[in-house]
């Protein structure tokens, strides 16, 4: 499948199946966030996951967003380790999003379905779990194997036209 074809089919999955995901997979998938790319590859990430039913059930009080995943993976990333864009930001989060990315698409390669989740409380994912103080919890991923009643929301192949999305920059 080309790159193009991935992306189109890979959808936020709210429902998965009770079957657990296999190790070999879980590895791949780890893989992918290792190595997406970081700002000046400094990698600042730590990347935490959790298959155990009872970890994942402490993780879904973090977030109105439960969806009966059997993977769960915390982004997280150490602010002694980023560096500030001009902005303010630290680069750790945008480099969360980068291999949150990797990671859910190298899932969808695998047949297993995914959500990128921000809607959570990283305090109670820090209070419940040991993650250093230095590391901000920047984001959470649901996956699973999709259940059968997974489907894309309906918004899903609904884009803006061309000319909305996309303009040549022209000298002021």
């Amino acid at each position: 499948m080309d790159f193009l074809e991935l992306a189109k089919k890979r959808y936020s999955v709210r429902d998965f199946s009770s079957k657990k995901v296999e190790k070999e997979k879980i590895l791949k998938i780890l893989e992918a966030g290792k190595i997406a790319p970081t700002a000046k590859n400094n990698q600042p990430i730590k990347i935490y996951y959790c298959t155990d039913d009872e970890r994942l059930k402490l993780l879904n009080e973090s977030s109105p967003c439960e969806y009966n995943s059997q993977l769960m993976f915390v982004i997280t990333y150490n602010s002694d380790e980023c560096w500030k864009y001009e902005d303010g930001i630290p680069s750790g989060v945008v480099d969360s999003a980068i291999v949150a990315t990797h990671m859910v698409l190298e899932a969808e390669d695998l047949g297993l379905g995914s959500v990128i989740i921000k809607a959570f409380k990283s305090e109670i994912v820090k209070e419940k779990f040991d993650i250093p103080e230095q590391n901000k919890v920047e984001l959470l991923l649901f996956m699973g194997y999709k259940s059968d009643n997974a489907m894309p929301s309906p918004m899903h192949e609904t884009y803006k036209s061309d000319e909305e999305l996309f303009e040549e920059l022209k000298i002021g």
